[in-house]
């Protein structure tokens, strides 16, 4: 009998799990149950920029390991033929801290391009103590999601729109339960560790920035320039345990003038939106597998969320590691979770 596997989740992580499990498990029944799809979850409204943000700080040499992975998965669709479809581009830029020591972060080594600024090009930055450059990834998310649900959808894979309010309600229907929940972890399994750090940002045309400007300072929200495919993304805000989905107006005018003291060529962008959306934090990403009783019946549950800031960061990393454990639950030895993986 074909193993029956729900995907609970519907944001970048669900659906990179559900196409990578779905690829090494073409003989299961999967189902991906979600309350929102897109464009109507986090990882849409956000950046779709690769770098390690609000993570957890345990663990870190693994959730280092995850976004690597997923570096050179969006790499590699950034140089190939799907790069117009999925609106995804190399991206180069500058990190820039403001009342901080150098920083060399643990990534430095897996990305394209990274270096110190020199002392003469600090000198464009002069309210700026250090800087980094270095080349990411960034990708339209809303094409990239759309993507995924075709891959999925084409290979008998299934959607329901449904909101769960307790596991019990999907426990008879599936063999594996692969928890994408986000947020909704808090109160589906009970876990308290998961809380909402907001984020509000502006998406603005302005089709003359062509680099990223990431600029972080001591006890201060981070502020940002992301370009994208379409638009530029304008942030932010990290405000932890706010639950608030609206855009704030003192935000958004805080978010404004500040962006304007440091990156003053924004001044005659359009604005098209403000926006706002809840990453799920947590100590560490939970990405582990659980056995649990339902009624006397057993249900495999493989957790993945908790990703932060980080969601795009690392989604194919986490998805990857799903896809082992999954095997893994249905019996496969570590060479075959091994080779078939590596196909992914």
């Amino acid at each position: 009998m074909a193993p029956r596997i729900v995907v609970l989740g519907a944001g970048i992580n669900g659906l990179s799990s559900a196409v990578c499990v779905q690829q090494a498990c073409p003989l299961a029944q999967i189902q991906v149950v979600a309350e929102h799809f897109s464009p109507d979850t986090t990882g849409d409204g956000s950046a779709g920029f690769w770098t390690p943000y609000l993570l957890g700080g345990d663990n870190v040499e693994r959730s280092m390991n995850l976004c690597e992975v997923t570096y050179r998965h969006m790499m590699q669709l950034a140089r190939s033929p799907l790069a117009g479809q999925i609106k995804i581009q190399k991206l180069s830029g500058y990190n820039l801290y403001c009342g901080l020591p150098p920083v060399i972060p643990l990534w430095a080594k897996s990305v394209e391009g990274f270096r110190q600024l020199t002392q003469e090009e600090m000198k464009q930055y002069p309210t700026v103590d250090s800087a980094t450059f270095f080349t990411s990834v960034n990708m339209d998310v809303p094409h990239y999601m759309d993507w995924l649900m075709k891959r999925f959808r084409s290979k008998g894979g299934m959607f329901t729109q449904r909101k769960i309010e307790n596991i019990e309600e999907i426990a008879s229907e599936c063999d594996i339960l692969i928890n994408c929940s986000a947020l909704s972890a808090r109160f589906l399994f009970k876990d308290e560790q998961v809380y909402p750090t907001r984020g509000q940002v502006w998406k603005v045309h302005a089709t003359w920035i062509k680099h990223f400007y990431f600029a972080v300072a001591k006890e201060k929200d981070s502020l940002y320039v992301l370009p994208g495919v379409d638009y530029v993304t304008v942030g932010g805000t990290a405000q932890a345990g706010d639950w608030n989905t609206n855009p704030d107006p003192k935000d958004a005018a805080r978010i404004w003038e500040q962006a304007l003291v440091h990156w003053p060529e924004l001044t005659h962008a359009t604005p098209v939106q403000a926006w706002a959306g809840l990453r799920p934090s947590r100590p560490s990403i939970r990405l582990e597998p659980e056995s649990l009783n339902m009624h006397g019946r057993p249900l495999e549950v493989i957790h993945n969320y908790g990703h932060g800031g980080s969601g795009i960061t690392m989604h194919w990393g986490c998805a990857l590691e799903v896809t082992a454990m999954v095997l893994e639950t249905l019996g496969a030895d570590q060479e075959q979770i091994k080779l078939l993986v590596s196909r992914l």
